[in-house]
């Protein structure tokens, strides 16, 4: 109808004449009326052809609106400039690592919805639910890619008040006198290897107080209640406030790896990708991502 002739319909459409053809005589077949008058040199639009087409060039203007309007959303999908990323943190890496990343990340990618899990609370994510999984360990599960993206150090802390009151130990035999913080270990074991150069010393500590979240152990340590190991960078604004001081600070456990676990299939979308690469280049400067300082009781 546009085109006046098959053979520019052909021109513009790509497909041959015969298949046209074939075609326009399956549509008149199914409406059960002549659409086209054909002649030698031209085609002419019957009543039923200008009728047919009067009701269908509106909807076809409207399905190519819609598929512009979808291959833009998909192109943006793709790109990472929109849509949603749900991650999931272990809980020493959530709200003093993760969540400052994800700040950093939005800023990049304002028009993508971000929701951060941790890891074990009611209601979060399953890892093989979330886009990332940000863990020291990754779970073995079919399809799921663990990549490492730096090491995590640990180092044992107390309050100057607890020091003071239970005296600082010089060596690590030292430890066993005094009251531990530690976080649960699901086989029911505390004890504690640490390194020295070459040399290595394993503890096994007086648990006083034990718990499964590092912001408790945090506060029971301000609190003055003992010494907990804790990731080095997430005492470093208590050690700027003197709130914190490191105990045997020569002495340290191997670091532990940090992962961003994700279904293999899901690291080809640019949203991803991007959120791994900074957090990537975030762990380099980790001691300067934890922005909450707590304060230590008065002695």
């Amino acid at each position: 109808m546009r085109s006046g002739s098959l053979t520019r319909a052909e021109q513009r459409s790509g497909m041959s004449k015969a298949s046209l053809s074939r075609h326009l005589a399956q549509l008149e077949a199914s409406l059960g009326a002549e659409l086209i008058q054909r002649g030698s040199r031209h085609m002419r639009p019957t009543e039923a052809g200008r009728a047919f087409f009067a009701r269908c060039e509106p909807m076809l203007g409207e399905l190519a609106q819609r598929l512009d309007d979808a291959r833009t959303e998909v192109q943006d999908l793709s790109a990472g400039r929109t849509g949603s990323l749900r991650v999931l943190a272990d809980p020493q890496f959530g709200t003093a690592f993760v969540c400052q990343v994800v700040r950093l990340y939005m800023a990049s990618y304002p028009g993508v919805h971000c929701r951060v899990d941790i890891a074990g609370m009611p209601g979060s994510l399953a890892p093989d639910e979330a886009d990332c999984y940000v863990c020291a360990e990754a779970p073995d599960m079919p399809d799921l890619v663990a990549k490492s993206i730096g090491q995590l150090g640990f180092g044992l802390y107390a309050s100057p008040q607890y020091l003071a009151r239970a005296g600082a130990p010089d060596a690590p035999a030292q430890l066993a006198g005094h009251d531990a913080i530690v976080m649960h270990d699901a086989l029911g074991r505390a004890d504690l290897t640490l390194l020295r150069g070459r040399s290595h010393a394993v503890i096994h500590p007086h648990v006083a107080f034990s718990t499964n979240d590092h912001w408790v152990m945090k506060t029971l340590c301000l609190d003055g209640l003992g010494i907990a190991l804790m990731p080095d960078y997430f005492v470093q604004p208590e050690l700027r406030h003197h709130a914190l001081a490191a105990v045997l600070p020569e002495w340290k456990p191997a670091p532990r790896r940090i992962h961003c676990a994700f279904k293999r299939q899901r690291y080809t979308g640019a949203k991803l990708r991007g959120f791994v690469d900074l957090m990537a280049r975030c762990v380099v400067d980790i001691d300067s991502f934890n922005l909450y300082v707590g304060g230590a009781r008065p002695a």
